[in-house]
């Protein structure tokens, strides 16, 4: 597992992946992610220079939530992590905040 991001900014030291877990359940996620691999992505090293051959087969989970700076770009092929976060992420993605800001943005 790759964490390159998971926290209050791009560049700042990492934390653990729960605390992204406890923030999925408390605020909403940034629909501006949805056009852009909706989070949660496969790792194609052949066609996507940005990996290497080593991310082969893995799942990448990147953005931002909407509310709060906190933000993660995760790459793994850890079956468990990518069942929990893909699961977090959906669910946050079914809230009303969630929604009020998806059609928001939409009116754009």
């Amino acid at each position: 597992m790759d964490i390159l991001s998971n926290g209050t900014d791009w560049n700042e030291p990492c934390v653990p992946i729960t605390t992204l877990i406890k923030k999925l359940n408390e605020k909403p996620l940034d629909p501006i992610y949805e056009s852009m691999g909706n989070f949660i992505v496969k790792v194609n090293p052949v066609t996507d220079t940005q990996h290497d051959i080593r991310h082969k087969g893995c799942t990448q989970f990147f953005g931002h939530f909407a509310t709060i700076p906190f933000v993660f770009n995760i790459i793994t092929d850890e079956k468990v992590v990518i069942e929990e976060l893909t699961k977090a992420i959906r669910i946050n993605q079914q809230r009303l905040d969630y929604e009020a800001l998806k059609n928001h943005t939409s009116m754009y």
